[in-house]
This record gives C-alpha cells, sequence and structure tokens, in this order.
C-alpha cells in the first residue's frame, strides 16, 4: 500500500549538492527526518500487524519453554538444552528474516517515484525505513528470551540471562539485517520470498549443531565465517556451560559416554570459551556488513531506473 508522498517545498534551506550532481530542495537532515517520521507513522498505522508479531513470539516462547520445561544438568539434559539454545537462534532467524524481506520490495514503486522526483536521497531513505523498525526488533527477543530463558531453566544467574538476552538480540539484528539484504536485492516480493530460505540453509548447516566445526570442508571453512549460526551458537553455549564443573552434571556409572563438565561440552562441539568476545564481535560486523550491502543493492537498483 503507498504511503503519502512527502514534498519539501517551500523550504527555505539551502540546496544541497549530492555526489550525483542532482540538486535537492532540502538538507540531508530534513530528509532523514521527514522519511523516519513517516516510516514511523506507517509502523504506528498497523498496530495490528505489532500485536501479532509480538503475541507469535510468546506463544513460541511458551511452547518451547514447555517442551524443554525445567532442564536438568543430566545426560539427556545436556542433549536437549542444546537443541533449544538452537532452537533460540532458527525461531529469532526465520521471524525476522521474513519480517523483513519484503520491506523495501513492497515500496520500491514509491521508492523510485519520489527518488526520480528528487525528494530525498537513497541514504536517507534507507536509514530512515530501518531505524523506524528498530524498537520491535529490540522487543521480540527481550520477550522470547524472558520467558522461554527460565522456563527451560538455563543457566542461572543475571549475567547469564543478559548475556543470552545480547546474542539473541544480536541474531534478530543480523537476520533483519540479512533481510534488507535480500529485500534491496530482489525486483519482487514473491522473488524474495523464494530466494531467502535456500540462502539460509548453507548458514545453518555451519552452526555447528548438525555438522560439527571442526569437520567444515577446508574449501567451505570461509563460509562459516560469514554464518551468524555459528558465532550466536558458540556464544550461547559458552555462557551456558563455560562455568559448569565437574560433578555438576549427574551421569550414571554405568554411561562412559556422560560429559563430566562443561569444558568437556565445549570441547567435543569443538568450541572455546575465550572465543567468546570474537562471537560479539563477529556478530556486531555482520551486522554492518549486511546493512550496507543492503544499502548499495537499493542505491545500485535506483541508479538503474533513472
Amino acid at each position: 500500500m503507498e504511503t503519502t508522498c512527502w514534498h519539501p517545498k517551500n523550504l527555505e534551506q539551502p540546496l544541497e549538492q549530492p555526489e550525483n550532481g542532482y540538486t535537492y530542495k532540502a538538507t540531508w537532515f530534513m530528509q532523514f527526518r521527514a522519511v523516519l517520521w513517516r516510516s514511523w507513522l506507517s509502523v504506528l498505522k498497523e498496530p495490528l500487524l505489532v500485536k501479532v508479531r509480538l503475541i507469535q513470539t510468546t506463544m513460541v516462547a511458551i511452547l518451547i519453554g514447555l517442551i524443554f520445561l525445567g532442564q536438568q544438568l543430566t545426560q539427556v539434559g545436556v542433549m536437549n538444552i542444546n537443541g533449544a539454545i538452537f532452537l533460540f537462534l532458527t525461531n529469532m532467524t526465520f521471524q525476522n528474516v521474513f519480517a523483513t524481506i519484503n520491506v523495501f520490495t513492497s515500496e520500491l514503486p514509491v521508492f523510485m517515484r519520489e527518488a526520480r522526483s528528487r525528494l530525498y536521497r537513497c541514504d536517507t531513505y534507507f536509514l530512515g525505513k530501518t531505524i523506524a523498525e528498530l524498537p520491535l526488533f529490540l522487543t521480540v527477543p527481550l520477550v522470547f528470551t524472558a520467558i522461554a530463558y527460565p522456563m527451560i531453566g538455563l543457566r542461572p544467574g543475571v549475567m547469564h540471562f543478559f548475556n543470552c538476552l545480547a546474542l539473541v538480540t544480536l541474531v534478530a539484528n543480523v537476520s533483519t539485517s540479512f533481510g534488507y539484504l535480500i529485500s534491496c536485492a530482489s525486483s519482487s516480493t514473491s522473488m524474495a520470498l523464494s530466494v531467502g530460505p535456500p540462502v539460509i540453509i548453507p548458514f545453518l548447516l555451519f552452526g555447528g549443531f548438525f555438522l560439527n566445526s571442526g569437520s567444515v570442508p577446508v574449501y567451505l571453512k570461509w563460509l562459516s565465517y560469514l554464518s551468524w549460526f555459528r558465532y550466536a551458537n558458540e556464544g550461547l553455549l559458552i555462557n551456558q556451560w563455560a562455568d559448569v564443573e565437574a560433578g555438576e552434571i549427574s551421569c550414571t556409572s554405568s554411561n562412559t559416554t556422560c560429559p563430566s563438565s562443561g569444558k568437556v561440552i565445549l570441547e567435543t562441539l569443538n568450541f572455546s570459551a575465550e572465543d567468546l568476545p570474537l562471537d560479539y564481535v563477529g556478530l556486531g560486523i555482520l551486522i554492518v556488513s549486511f546493512r550496507v550491502l543492503a544499502y548499495l543493492a537499493l542505491r545500485l537498483r535506483a541508479r538503474r531506473k533513472e
């Protein structure tokens, strides 16, 4: 649905001369403020959609919490907790990718018409759209983690909870950035929906749950460094198991495969507790990289239509 076009006429502002040689009647800040306000109003005009997103997040969190309710530190509990943690990542990824994969494709005709009319720059439009939707993508991981974390019985402690919340929030925003990239690079919503899932699958496989990180083929090792599943799964597992000492995990005397401590669990998965800061940095770099690529794709599309 097209939104109302904003036209900065009659504004006594100095002319801005952008790089492409075209002149705008409003400054960069004026353009950004107008696009941001319009994008924010478009979010507020659909309160039902926001409520549905929050209700959906709440229901999924409760469902996962009930399935993995009250896990104990046993051999079976270790396997279940690792599975629950990976579900955190898959849920945040697909939920946020599909929430943003049509953001730019649905408004592409409006954007192209207004960009050709020199109402605003491409960068002000991109920043305004992404920043207006940021509060929702910060609220969703908070709601999900606050419900599922205590129900599952993950590692107790305030710092452990906030570490988990920070990592899940980063995953949500990496997924959002990746969704923006697919949306900006696609010519239509149907194409974006067709391209999105197949592209996510390789990143999913390198998360360390289906394939041990030490078993990744050498010729695909570079691709694993682009997987937010890898960084987030390692970070969440470190947060869960790094300080679990020997003897805290209950093992039967007849079972020799039971991990004796959290360190053993991490070593089995080829993860290291010292890599936690690198996991945060990796997720942050992916957020910035995907958004820069999304902006460049949108800018390239705008230039082709001129």
